[in-house]
């Protein structure tokens, strides 16, 4: 009697589930709570947080800590040095190829400006802050997901997403470019011009000014890349059920452009730099783990599967 009594007293890990959901749940009416009256916007990094609180109730705190310090520290160094480059690069010494390559190709005649010019509605300035929008959260969520869903994959996408970050940043550094709405003065910067007036609150100027504070990172234009570069995760993952993704980076490059926040030159740099991760990661690093004893031990997800041995003693 007294051990059914202790078996009905023990704590179900399960019954952990219903916090599991409370908790983050709580914590993101919080933090929106929080935003909404102090005019901000919450970063990436309080999504992290989300989800460990998540993960603590389910057996997986330690595992969500050591699979999620990469990919956490690749996002925040990326974010800090962006930042430290836009501290030290001045209007003066950007490059203006991306503006005269249009030019040229284009006859004089900016895409921004056309869009702007020719198919200028509200509806389309929402539309386009809400693409533009998912690049500070979609690639933490979408790892999140391939943490749970296909952990290999999670690797792939964490070492392509430092392959694409690091690499723009050096581009950063060197080749620094003015986005249109800088560097023309007809363009209009419609998130912080349009957008943030109609709402009544600053989003998107306390987004680019204080969250990410690089105005001559337009080339490669990240907000391109990383949409890409989860279609191509996606795609290769879910098939054909993952066409519908493609959405996202389409809807991204044409809001990138329409509201002056990159050339088109910009967005096709980001396609590229999203595609040479891809690759690098899928074809390149498992040759090399091949050949190379250091990847062979520190990047094990990345090498094929070794075959099981199925001779029956």
């Amino acid at each position: 009697m007294a051990k059914e009594e202790k078996k009905k007293l023990t704590f179900d890990y399960r019954s952990s589930r219903f916090f599991a959901l409370l908790f983050p749940i709580v914590y993101i009416i919080a933090i929106a709570i929080f935003s909404i009256n102090y005019h901000i916007i919450p970063g990436p990094e309080f999504l992290v947080l989300a989800f460990l609180i998540y993960a603590a109730y389910n057996k997986t705190t330690w595992r969500f800590l050591k699979d999620w310090l990469p990919f956490i520290t690749v996002f925040i160094s990326y974010e800090i040095t962006r930042g430290i480059i836009g501290s030290i690069i001045t209007q003066e010494v950007c490059h203006a190829g991306p503006y005269n390559l249009e030019m040229i190709t284009f006859g004089n005649q900016l895409p921004s400006l056309i869009l702007q010019n020719i198919i200028r509605f509200p509806v389309l300035d929402y539309a386009g802050a809400f693409f533009y929008s998912l690049h500070f959260f979609a690639p933490t969520i979408f790892a999140y997901i391939l943490w749970r869903a296909s952990p290999p994959n999670y690797w792939k996408y964490t070492v392509a997403f430092g392959i694409c970050t690091y690499g723009a940043l050096i581009t950063f550094l060197f080749y620094p470019v003015a986005p249109p709405w800088i560097e023309v003065p007809n363009v209009i910067r419609i998130l912080t011009e349009s957008v943030d007036v109609s709402l009544g609150i600053p989003v998107y100027r306390t987004m680019f000014d204080f969250l990410s504070p690089n105005p001559f990172a337009a080339f490669p234009s990240m907000h391109s890349a990383l949409p890409l570069l989860i279609s191509l995760f996606a795609i290769k993952i879910w098939k054909k059920k993952a066409l519908p993704v493609l959405i996202f980076p389409i809807g991204v490059w044409f809001s990138a452009v329409y509201l002056g926040e990159h050339y088109v030159v910009d967005v096709l740099g980001g396609i590229a730099y999203a595609l040479i991760a891809f690759v690098a990661v899928e074809k390149l690093l498992p040759l090399l783990t091949k050949k190379n004893d250091f990847l062979r031990k520190y990047l094990p997800q990345l090498k094929p599967p070794e075959k099981q041995n199925t001779k029956k003693e």
